[in-house]
């Protein structure tokens, strides 16, 4: 199985179109979400990198991580095959022009693959294929943005794809804008996108499919991978025709030149001197030609060469029973996933309550210092007072000491007082001087 998903990532070719390449009309909806609630359908977990946020407007996601975006599944994955999605969504006009915001689809349960479809403020629009934990740009180079005049820098921006056979069209804003082929990925979950240091409204998000495939996205039925290559091959042969046909436009045309020769003429020289400037440009377009041509025959050789090896191999049992096994473990992935929703927010659920508990903790830690403050003051207080009464008792018994003392000495001086005082004389008797008369007769 690893070597068949390799061949199929080396021999993965993406086709640029002009025009419309899906003609499929998708008349039966599997989405309807304008995000007026989001309880039980997307996630609202906050943390240091992402805030998410139910709005009235819409569902507000904001990517503060300055590096990287962040992909954004329904908490009920919603896996297509054939479909047409487009979502809305709003820049906050207080952010940089480096926002960017878009949709992604073939988002592989196992984390090993997806497509992502984004624009920015600047009127760009960029397809990446995320890959092994990296973004490859398609049908661009360098960083893969594309300049696209419909984007709205503060309006509201609408992302429509299309796909059918592994073949995508995107519009923007009601534009059709171009169109390219991924072989590897032909079924996965959809989500949003949200760029870094982007600010994000999401408006509304839908999803249809057509009558032949409403049934079986739901199924477990293996993919069709020799259709999706014969589409893929066919339109290979009709853009080596078309190239084929420029070709030999660009050969007539370099025949038709006027070959060089001695000119009188100033006028004449100078429209020679042209023709044979315009004859080497088309000389340099010819030869690009023809080498992009071989280069996509030999594409071509490869992929029915890959065809041929996967539809005559012995082993073709072998790869429908890994297929089989492989949705399985899809299924049994997607149920571990769901399990490992509940437990992040049965954690989160213990965090708050965690968080609780150590509020009271912290409050009961403080009035027990309180406490022991006030304790450690009574005691204090306790200690001062017995010292100051084991130092009135002391005086206490110094001065009753000094009492007795003194009652002593008191004793003693009334003592020696009372010898040295002599009682007092009683005094003599008079005579009687009545019987004597007052006067003589």
């Amino acid at each position: 199985m690893r070597k068949i998903s390799l061949l199929i990532a080396i021999l993965c070719v993406f086709y640029n179109g002009q025009t419309q390449q899906v003609t499929k009309e998708f008349n039966r909806l599997l989405v309807d979400d304008d995000f007026t609630r989001i309880e039980g359908k997307w996630s609202q977990l906050s943390n240091a990198d992402n805030l998410f946020l139910a709005t009235t407007g819409g569902f507000e996601t904001w990517r503060r991580n300055e590096k990287t975006g962040f992909f954004i599944f329904p908490d009920k994955a919603q896996e297509c095959s054939v479909f047409e999605m487009q979502v809305t969504f709003t820049f906050s006009s207080k952010g940089g022009s480096n926002q960017s915001a878009g949709l992604v689809m073939q988002a592989q349960a196992d984390g090993s693959g997806a497509l992502s479809i984004e624009i920015n403020r600047k009127k760009q629009l960029r397809i990446r294929r995320a890959y092994a934990n990296q973004f490859l740009p398609i049908g661009a180079t360098g960083e893969g943005w594309i300049k696209v005049k419909k984007i709205l820098p503060n309006g509201q921006n609408r992302i429509l794809v299309k796909t059918y056979d592994k073949i995508y069209d995107i519009y923007v804003n009601g534009e059709y804008i171009k169109s390219f082929t991924e072989i590897e990925y032909s079924k996965g979950n959809i989500g949003l996108f949200v760029g870094p240091a982007s600010k994000v409204v999401f408006n509304q998000l839908t999803v249809k499919t057509d009558d032949d495939h409403a049934a079986q996205e739901t199924s477990t039925t293996p993919i069709d991978e020799q259709k999706a290559l014969n589409q893929v091959i066919i339109k290979l042969k009709e853009t080596i025709n078309k190239k084929e046909k420029r070709i030999a436009e660009l050969e007539a045309q370099v025949r038709t030149q006027p070959v060089a020769g001695s000119k009188s003429d100033t006028g004449m020289q100078r429209q020679l001197g042209e023709a044979m400037r315009k004859s080497a440009m088309l000389e340099s377009q010819l030869a690009a030609l023809k080498s992009e041509n071989e280069q996509l025959k030999t594409t071509v050789a490869r992929l029915e060469g890959f065809k041929k090896t996967i539809t005559e191999s012995e082993n073709g049992d072998v790869i429908i029973n890994l297929t089989t096994l492989n949705q399985r473990l899809k299924d049994q992935i997607e149920l571990l996933q769901a399990s490992l929703r509940n437990a992040e927010k049965q954690n989160a659920t213990l965090t708050t309550e965690k968080a609780e508990v150590q509020r009271k903790l912290t409050a009961s830690i403080t009035e027990n210092e309180r406490l022991t403050n006030e304790n450690l003051e009574l005691k204090v207080k306790a200690i001062e007072k017995d010292s100051a009464i084991a130092s009135l008792l002391e005086r206490l018994e110094k001065s009753e000491a000094e009492l007795k003392d003194c009652s002593k000495k008191v004793k003693k001086s009334k003592k020696k007082v009372s010898d040295e005082i002599e009682e007092p004389k009683k005094p003599k008797k008079k005579k009687r001087t009545d019987d004597v008369p007052l006067f003589d007769e």
